[in-house]
């Protein structure tokens, strides 16, 4: 609230408003993608939602390169010392294996108590407003499409024009690559891998840190720390 109660401090505020500080980890090919979904989201609104900084890499060699017209701002070594510098810093963690994802979260980004973790929706993504849960960290890219009564969990990636059908249940740190299809009904443990073009049928339970290979049809449950691929899925080397 403004000291005077005028209002003028507040309206000042508003102006000085740029979006919420905001870094992605990595500077692959995935996060120079969801760069371009925050830039995106931004030019969709009338008002900034987030400031790009630019990226945190694993290595200091290449920190203050430019990539994708985005600067390297520091190594993860460095990021509790530069997150320190703010208020609230949004992280955004694109990564596209799941066990990068998880340990990325708990062994940096869960000790540093100022960080927030938003979901980054592209403008083009549908979503059925009140009957889609969705926690923190969540990427959605272009075109996902999201039906009604889902459940989704952290720090999932959801790539270009994946489906998501009725009643599904999301757990953490998953990724679902492009153009993957999610029948109605179906259930998704944490850690798991869903390789682009896979088809998962109704009903199906994909359990912890299984992966399902591109173009995969899957009929049947899949155990945990199975890897399955073909038509219809079967475990690799089965």
């Amino acid at each position: 609230m403004p000291a005077d109660n005028s209002g003028v401090d507040y309206m000042n505020d508003l102006k000085r408003w740029t979006g919420l500080p905001l870094v992605i980890f990595g500077s692959g090919g995935i996060s120079r993608e969801v760069a371009f979904v925050v830039e995106e989201i931004n030019e969709s609104c009338s008002a900034p939602v987030f400031e790009l900084f630019g990226f945190v890499e694993s290595e200091n060699r290449i920190v203050e390169e430019k990539i994708s017209g985005y600067e390297v701002i520091c190594s993860d070594d460095h990021f509790p010392e530069f997150a320190a510098g703010f208020t609230q810093l949004g992280v955004v963690v694109p990564f596209g294996t799941p066990s990068l994802k998880r340990r990325l979260y708990e062994e940096l980004l869960s000790k540093c108590g100022n960080l927030v973790f938003p979901n980054i929706i592209h403008p083009s993504v549908s979503i059925r407003k009140g009957f889609v849960k969705i926690g923190v960290g969540n990427v959605f890219t272009y075109g996902c499409r999201l039906t009604t009564e889902i459940n989704i969990g952290n720090f999932n990636l959801f790539n270009l024009n994946s489906t998501i059908g009725h009643d599904v249940v999301i757990g953490d740190f998953c990724v679902i690559n492009p153009l993957v299809a999610i029948s109605g009904g179906v259930r998704i443990e944490n850690d798991v891998l869903i390789g682009t073009g896979a088809n998962i049928l109704q009903r199906i339970i994909l359990r912890e840190r299984c992966t399902v290979g591109a173009g995969a049809v899957v009929t049947k449950d899949v155990s945990k720390e199975t890897v399955v691929v073909g038509v219809p899925a079967k475990p690799l080397g089965g």
